[in-house]
């Protein structure tokens, strides 16, 4: 199975098949995690490192939204939280988790029906990649907010709504075609207007474009890197419940 997380221009020029993120995951679960020349996911990677670093992890409770296949649970397992549970609406993603986490909890569920969480009874929320995916971001941020303890942390990344602006996709090519998994473009101007009207300060932004640490992930597509170098690819947010 051929993958890439965004792709502008279908090789095959058949037109993709738009799927909502459920079923695009679990045809992509199996060979998700390699993709050693995927720009966003080497993003993705630095800016999680970056925002977790930051925050204490040590003894609390984590949720992981929009989980997938656990890329971050190591890092975040090392940190020794009292709990982590994962949440993802891809069987085939939570599949694979409990592949490498036998133990992991784990609750197949949209990223804005968090309903199997009680109120203000986590310290942590993750979330990477995954907002973009949510038809409903304001009812997301809601449920998120509501599982928080006051003085609670998020930490967001997810595709720059400059790359969707762009044209770039999140797809995955078979040998039946390709796939096109359904995405909303989220301004960061709204973003920062919803997560305040739930009462989350923003403390942190970070937004990486495509320049030189990944040119060498543009292998035989050079012009693809100068057509997109600059670029902004990937945001990363830290926000605390007041």
């Amino acid at each position: 199975m051929k993958t890439s997380l965004f792709r502008k221009l279908i090789r095959n020029r058949s037109l993709p098949r738009l799927v909502r993120p459920s079923e695009g995951y679990d045809t992509w679960a199996s060979t998700y995690d390699s993709q050693p020349d995927n720009a966003v996911l080497a993003f993705d990677a630095r800016l999680f490192s970056e925002l977790i670093a930051t925050v204490e992890i040590e003894n609390k409770v984590v949720v992981d939204v929009g989980c997938g296949t656990g890329r971050h649970w190591k890092e975040i397992l090392s940190r020794q939280p009292a709990r982590l549970t994962g949440i993802d609406p891809s069987i085939g993603m939570l599949r694979q988790l409990k592949a490498r986490f036998a133990d992991a909890n784990t609750i197949c569920a949209e990223g804005d029906d968090l309903r199997a969480i009680p109120d203000e009874s986590c310290d942590v929320i993750i979330s990477t990649l995954a907002l973009a995916h949510i038809s409903n971001s304001a009812l997301a941020f809601r449920e998120w907010t509501r599982v928080l303890r006051k003085g609670g942390v998020i930490i967001l990344t997810d595709f720059h709504p400059d790359a969707i602006r762009a044209g770039m996709k999140r797809t995955c090519t078979t040998s039946k075609g390709t796939i096109e998994i359904e995405q909303h473009l989220i301004d960061l101007g709204l973003l920062r207007s919803m997560t305040a009207d739930c009462g989350l300060a923003l403390t942190c932004l970070r937004e990486l474009a495509i320049d030189k640490s990944v040119r060498s992930l543009f292998v035989g597509a050079a012009e693809r890197y100068e057509q997109y170098e600059g670029l902004r690819l990937v945001f990363g947010a830290c926000l605390v419940k007041s």
